[in-house]
This record gives structure tokens, C-alpha cells and sequence, in this order.
């Protein structure tokens, strides 16, 4: 540990306190799936709630309502809402959804579904949002929700890709068969999102979090197939990746859903980090038997065929978190496994040097105040210092704030308070950053 002269502006110190909520607990388990249709026997459960998860994300297609006739679509979300294993879910964990086509109410379909204000009722409704709810006053059903204390922060994003989207572009022949009818509009000046949902993504992407579990309906990094997908509005895409960088926001792993098939894909340099799509479909209606692959350069695993669920697990306590990406079938089997390290999804945390050694890059900060980095040079001196707190401990009597992850990594920089100049801190109203 450096000893230094220097004490963190007194401003940032307030956030402290919303990390240190004993009732925050850190999420460790969390589930997700789509494509469930109701009329189908729904076994999966069984093997969902067996794990325990903290909470379940449905990704879309959580029932295929396909009508313009909200009758008929409510007596569709009673039959889900009747179905055993839906009812032990509800029991067993918080459940988080957005939607995809087939719930949305057409195939395929975007802001040109009609009824969607009606669709979007009873999807709030089926899923108990609170009356007094954003999403009840809003156009359309994006979301966020956060859990977990400063150092073990996840904030859960879930967009709604089907109120806003304008249409997409489709191949001039007839597609072979297996194959989608959609391309690239490289010229196309439409959206996926909309501009309040851009809005609102962005202040999203600024606010404090550890890891980031971005929810989109359809596939973000795949982009070979001809089936709905990011891609297909390449700005819209590029928008995405460039909010990330512009952001700086930090721990974004995306789950997907749509394709009828499971698979783990990865571009390694769209942002200054890995970006993982990690898909799971379906829960009832992936396919029961080997299929022909869909092309995907960046796939790093696939389970081409049988029902399947994710589960994100996240190791808060190992000295760098290790979050393992994971599908698993009907019986609960793992087919698909990644590990995950914390550190190498944060961006400009740390960088491989000419050398080949690992360095840390020196963090940004505002006027009249250094960085760790500067800051460790300056030992004997009086100096105002800014970073990231990204781990924290303490004793009975003092608090310890690391600039890294593990705080026993010899590039780590700590600042040690007293606990009692934290508690005259906690009158100030904390910021949404520190």
C-alpha cells in the first residue's frame, strides 16, 4: 500500500453509503430464456428452478400471441400464467421480460404493429409492473433495474426492439430455403430504438455499475444470417458500440434471444473490450434435431439444436470476479461454458503493453485533480486525487478505497479514511458518480 498525502474530494464520498446497504444483496444466479409457446408442454422449468436463480429474464416470443385481437391475446398470457412450472418460477425468483415479435403481435413486426399500446398493457399487466410504473406512462417497454452494492453493482437494461423499429430491408430474390429473407441496409437512415429510447440508454450507460446485463430481443454481435438481427440497421449498430466507448461505461455482456438455437458469440475489438452476445432459444421451440449451422463468424459455441435456458453466474469473492456464461438443456446439463473475468470486460483498466507485461492506463479526470497514476509519484506531497473506486474493506475503525479490482495487485492505489469522516460525509447529497 502507498502511503500518501492526499484525501478524495469530499464530494464524491456520500456514494459510499449506497454501497454499504446491507439490504442490497449482490446477484450471484442469473437466468433468462425466450421463445416459451403456450400451448406447449413446458418442462425446462423443472431444470430453471432447480438452480435457484436470483432472478429470470424472459428475452421475447414469452408467449406467440400473433393477433391483432387483445382477447385472444390475454387468454394466451392465461395459459402461461396457468402453467405449473411458470408458477414455481414466480415463486422461486424476481422476474424481469421484454418482448419480442411474436408477443409484440406479428411476426417480424415493428412500429407498424397497430395495436401496440393495447399489447403493451397487457404485457405490463401479465407481468404485475406497478401502476404508478415509468414503463405504464411511457411508448414502449424498455426498462432498468439495479442490484447489489458499489463493488457489486449489476444493473439489468432491458430495450424493447420492436415499438420503435422501422422496417427492414429484403433480399431481391426469393431466399433458398433455410435461409432469411433479410440484408444490410447500408443506406437506411431508420431505427431499432428510437430516439427516447437512445435518450434514455445513454443515461443508462453513465450511471455506476460493475456489470451491465443489456437484454435485447434479437441478436447483437451475429450477423451472418438472413433473419432480424442488429445488423441489419448497420448505423443502429455502430450507434450501440459507439455509446459504449463514448460512455466509458463499463461490464456490458448482452443476452439475446429469437433464433430458435443457443450460442455464445464474441467480437473482440468493437469497443475497447470484448463484446459477448450470449443467445438462448427457446425454452419450448428450438429445434429437436441437428440443423445445418447458421453462419456467424464470431460464434464462439453453439448448441445447434434442443430446449435450452442461460444462466449467468458471477463469483464476486474470487481476487478478480469471475462471471461464467452458461446454456444448459432441458435436463439442466451444461452445454455451453465461458469464463469471464471481470477486469477484461472494463475499458482502459487494463491494457497489454509493447512489452508484452500488463500495465494500467491512467484514468481521466477532472480539472485540478491527478490520477493514481501521477499521484504515486507524488509521495510526500499534498495532492487532490480522482478515480474509480473499484473495490472496497475496511476494519472496525477505517475504510479502504482501491482503485483496483484486487486490491493486492501491485498497480493498486488506496486511499484510507476513518470511518467516523465518512459519517460526517453522509449529510451531502451523493452523486451518481464518484
Amino acid at each position: 500500500m502507498r502511503k500518501l498525502l492526499c484525501l478524495l474530494v469530499l464530494c464524491w464520498l456520500p456514494a459510499l453509503s449506497l454501497g454499504t446497504d446491507p439490504t442490497s444483496a449482490p446477484l450471484r444466479r442469473i437466468a433468462f430464456g425466450s421463445c416459451a409457446h403456450q400451448n406447449k408442454p413446458q418442462p425446462i422449468w423443472e431444470s430453471v428452478t432447480a438452480l435457484k436463480p436470483d432472478v429470470f429474464l424472459f428475452l421475447g416470443d414469452n408467449i406467440y400471441a400473433d393477433t391483432n385481437d387483445m382477447a385472444v391475446m390475454k387468454k394466451k398470457y392465461d395459459q402461461l400464467a396457468a402453467n405449473s412450472g411458470y408458477k414455481q418460477l414466480k415463486q422461486t425468483c424476481k422476474i424481469l421480460a421484454t418482448w419480442d415479435d411474436h408477443d409484440y403481435g406479428k411476426d417480424d413486426a415493428g412500429y407498424e404493429y397497430g395495436p401496440k399500446k393495447e399489447s403493451q398493457k397487457l404485457f405490463l399487466d401479465f407481468f404485475g409492473v406497478p401502476e404508478n410504473s415509468p414503463r405504464r406512462q411511457q411508448e414502449g417497454i424498455y426498462s432498468v433495474e439495479t442490484f447489489g452494492p458499489i463493488g457489486q453493482r449489476v444493473q439489468i437494461i432491458l430495450l424493447d426492439t420492436r415499438t420503435f423499429r422501422t422496417p427492414l430491408k429484403k433480399k431481391d430474390t426469393k431466399p433458398a430455403s433455410g435461409e432469411g429473407p433479410y440484408i444490410p441496409d447500408e443506406t437506411s437512415t431508420g431505427t431499432i430504438l428510437g430516439d427516447a429510447q437512445w435518450k434514455w440508454l445513454e443515461e443508462q450507460f453513465k450511471q455506476p455499475a460493475d456489470i451491465r446485463i443489456v437484454a435485447s430481443s434479437i441478436q447483437v454481435v451475429a450477423q451472418d444470417h438472413g433473419w432480424e438481427k442488429w445488423i441489419n440497421h448497420p448505423k443502429e449498430r455502430a450507434k450501440l458500440f459507439q455509446l459504449i466507448e463514448s460512455t466509458q461505461a463499463k461490464g456490458i455482456l448482452f443476452l439475446s434471444g429469437d433464433r430458435h438455437l443457443a450460442e455464445l458469440s464474441m467480437i473482440p475489438k468493437a469497443v475497447s473490450y470484448p463484446i459477448y452476445d450470449l443467445t438462448s432459444s427457446g425454452l419450448t421451440e428450438a429445434n429437436k434435431r441437428f440443423r445445418v449451422y447458421e453462419p456467424n463468424q464470431h460464434r464462439i459455441a453453439t448448441m445447434n439444436w434442443g430446449n435450452n435456458f442461460g444462466i449467468i453466474t458471477i463469483d464476486w469473492y474470487a481476487s478478480d470476479p469471475v462471471i461464467r456464461l452458461q446454456i444448459r438443456d432441458e435436463a439442466g446439463e451444461v452445454t455451453i461454458q465461458q469464463k469471464v473475468l471481470l477486469s477484461t470486460i472494463h475499458p482502459g483498466r487494463v491494457v497489454p503493453s509493447s512489452s508484452g507485461t500488463v500495465t494500467a492506463e491512467a484514468e481521466k479526470t477532472s480539472p485540478g485533480t491527478i490520477n493514481t497514476i501521477d499521484a504515486a509519484k507524488k509521495v510526500g506531497e499534498e495532492v487532490t486525487v480522482e478515480f474509480t473506486v473499484q473495490a472496497s474493506g475496511g476494519t472496525n475503525t477505517r475504510v479502504f478505497l482501491n482503485s483496483l479490482a484486487d486490491f493486492r495487485d501491485a498497480r493498486n492505489f488506496t486511499v484510507v479514511l476513518e470511518k467516523g469522516y465518512l459519517s460526517k460525509a453522509k449529510e451531502i447529497e451523493a452523486p451518481k458518480e464518484y
